[in-house]
């Protein structure tokens, strides 16, 4: 029973397009990474807030990131101009005395008179990060690494430079990367031997997005062009049916349901009969059926 309930709303899903899972969370709303978020920022510093006179925010540059800030020069922030153009719904901003921030800044034309240039916040009440109080230095470090290739404004070293950031030992840098290889698809068959050790991560979230960008690898190169392809296929297979976090199991197995690899097909039927979770089960139903529609449609 519980299965024939399962194939009705797979093909649910098919026709209407809109069915989730019972438990399945609504989308997330667009992220931006760390790389995308500074983008458009001239300045961007990592800064410990000093003061608040109720007009600026008054600020010490510890490391200049982008820009022309230096080390240890003072800053007035309009936060107040940031919560008054906020939208309707977003909280406003509060830079807390002596906590240490990330910040996004643009020179201001306001406060002419006043001992220390004014600056406004890209991005509004989004333009400032706290700097956690465990691991800051990773994350600045790995906002100057990412601003150098930023102000190289050229794709092409983007695109270099991001294996090695897979590879880096600051666990930021490497989130960041990967962040932007899920988001832009720019993924090759040379980023495999870069890939695969993601999938041992031990955070969930770096092994679950590294089964989606494998998978999108083994999918558009075919069964021909990926000499240790079986490998691969099977490391994927192995996180889709024995990870322990629920989300890179669901991940690897939609990863596994684009692939024409022999085996595919029992693979799917097994996970979607024996995982403990019923989204995993799902997910493994769901592409049973998709993948023998799409068979079908060929055979016609």
């Amino acid at each position: 029973m519980q299965r024939s309930l399962a194939v009705a709303v797979v093909i649910a899903t098919c026709a209407g397009g809109t069915a989730r899972a019972v438990t399945e969370p609504p989308p997330d709303p667009a992220r931006l990474g760390l790389y995308e978020w500074m983008a458009t920022s001239p300045i961007v510093v990592a800064a410990d807030v000093l003061a608040d006179d109720g007009k600026f925010v008054r600020t010490v540059t510890l490391t200049p990131i982008k820009g022309t800030l230096t080390v240890s020069s003072m800053a007035l922030v309009d936060v107040r101009q940031a919560n008054r153009d906020r939208d309707a719904g977003t909280p406003a901003l509060s830079l807390a005395k002596g906590r240490s921030y990330v910040l996004l800044l643009k020179a201001s034309s306001r406060g002419k008179k006043e001992p220390y240039p004014v600056f406004d916040l890209v991005r509004g009440v989004g333009g400032a990060k706290p700097l956690p109080s465990e691991g800051s230095a990773a994350t600045v470090a790995a906002l100057v690494r990412l601003a150098a290739v930023q102000e190289r404004n050229n794709d092409e070293a983007l695109w270099t430079a991001l294996p090695d950031f897979l590879e880096d030992e600051n666990p930021v840098l490497v989130d960041a990367a990967l962040e932007l290889y899920v988001k832009f698809h720019h993924e090759s068959v040379t980023l495999i031997p870069v890939l695969e050790p993601l999938l041992e991560h031990p955070r969930p979230d770096v092994r679950r997005r590294a089964a989606l960008v494998l998978g999108r690898v083994l999918a558009r190169a075919g069964t021909t062009n990926v000499p240790e392809r079986s490998e691969v296929v099977a490391e994927l297979t192995g996180r889709a049916r024995r990870d322990e976090d629920v989300t890179v199991r669901r991940e690897a197995v939609r990863a596994l349901a684009a692939l024409p690899d022999p085996g595919i097909d029992e693979i799917l039927h097994t996970i979607a009969r024996d995982d403990p979770d019923q989204d995993v089960r799902f997910e493994a139903e769901k592409s049973v059926f998709e993948r023998s529609q799409a068979a079908r449609a060929r055979s016609d």
